[in-house]
């Protein structure tokens, strides 16, 4: 897939401000950066003004029901009563949400000083979706929309079995035919390979640098995708001191660095063993090889970044993300061992008989093993 990356350096702003991004007027656009910076809070902002200004609805995502359950979802938009307010002359003050849509509504204070719903407008202003239920909502049409918001669209624990496909198809649901939705996906710097920019074809992602944007033009077509690295907020300063500790995991929350979890690095002395095996992962466009050796008279596999290509693939194990031809040493599921030495490979990485040349690398591996085992429910070995 082509894609031309255009660079664009912003601004930081105490919170997050969606006007650098939607200058780009792009068709998708992804806004990555550090907790409580504002992402979501702005999109809300957005789907308020779209409903009172145009009168157009917005659709809000996330991946499982669950999420989506008035006991996780039902405040969304709690923070908003008083703009609501404004925006409307007082006529509402108040959201309130039932069967999975978000109304207008209006509270006063009864004698006793309890809060009584006096008002409720007609129409809602937001509608909820579950990728995970995306079958049921196949036929419905619930009108013209105006944004769409999948909100956490990266996860460190699990994405659903062909999660891409499903969200497509549930924005096909709810676009039609409409050319004037604007797409917007949110999440916290929690997992730098995630696979929807394999998909979606966002090839710099884990290296674009904090503060740009960049954009990609996708092939001929009129597609468009701005990909948002937020600038570290000042918000984050006054509560900075509660996450000062020395682990690459917490900066994610105090700066927007991206979460990276501690991997058990080589002991120094491994190259001095026998290597007996080695393969290949290709994953993320990166190659990583990994070393089987008889350390202190046991088998462990040491991964490290292989800068060169493969030698002689067609005698070479290697485990490929996306095709496979019909070599048995070419896989996509690491399960699959029609060799004792992929067998091998398997029962090293069940038991945890695995060392990484830094943390970085261990990411890439612990991100392809979850695709790699995606059609099973537990996606760790």
């Amino acid at each position: 897939m082509l894609h031309v990356i255009i660079k664009l350096v912003i601004t930081m702003f105490d919170y997050y401000s969606y006007h650098n991004i939607d200058k780009l007027d792009a068709t998708y656009n992804l806004i990555i950066g550090q907790r409580s910076n504002g992402k979501t809070f702005g999109w809300c902002r957005k789907a308020i003004d779209a409903y009172i200004d145009d009168g157009l609805p917005s659709a809000y995502i996330r991946r499982l029901d669950e999420q989506i359950r008035p006991t996780n979802i039902s405040n969304l938009f709690n923070p908003h009563s008083e703009y609501i307010s404004e925006r409307t002359n007082g006529k509402y003050n108040a959201v309130v949400y039932r069967l999975h849509a978000y109304y207008f509504a209006r509270y006063e204070k009864t004698v006793t000083g309890a809060d009584k719903k006096v008002a409720q407008d007609q129409k809602p202003f937001c509608r909820t979706y579950a990728i995970s239920t995306a079958e049921t909502t196949k036929g419905s049409d619930d009108g013209e929309i105006k944004y769409v918001c999948f909100d956490e669209f990266m996860t460190r624990v699990h994405y659903l079995t062909n999660e891409f496909v499903l969200f497509q198809n549930l924005l096909s649901s709810l676009i039609r035919t409409r050319s004037g939705v604007k797409i917007y996906m949110l999440a916290n710097t929690v997992n730098k390979y995630c696979p929807y920019f394999s998909d979606m074809g966002l090839r710099n992602v884990s290296k674009q640098k904090q503060g740009t944007i960049d954009v990609y033009k996708m092939g001929k077509s009129n597609t468009t995708i701005a990909v948002e690295y937020c600038s570290q907020s000042d918000v984050s300063v006054p509560v900075s001191k509660y996450f000062a500790f020395d682990n690459p995991q917490l900066e994610m929350i105090s700066s927007g660095a991206w979460e990276i979890a501690l991997y058990r690095h080589a002991p120094d002395q491994i190259s001095d063993y026998r290597i007996i095996l080695n393969f290949f992962v290709l994953f993320d466009n990166n190659i990583i090889q990994g070393d089987v050796h008889m350390y202190k008279g046991y088998p462990v596999i040491m991964y490290h970044i292989k800068t060169t290509p493969v030698k002689d693939p067609d005698r070479s194990i290697m485990y490929i993300q996306d095709s496979i031809d019909g070599n048995p040493l070419h896989q996509i599921d690491l399960r699959v061992a029609p060799t004792r030495a992929q067998k091998m490979i398997l029962d090293l990485m069940h038991y945890q008989k695995a060392f990484y040349a830094n943390n970085e690398v261990g990411e890439l591996i612990n991100n392809w093993m979850k695709y790699s085992m995606k059609n099973r429910n537990n996606a760790h070995i």
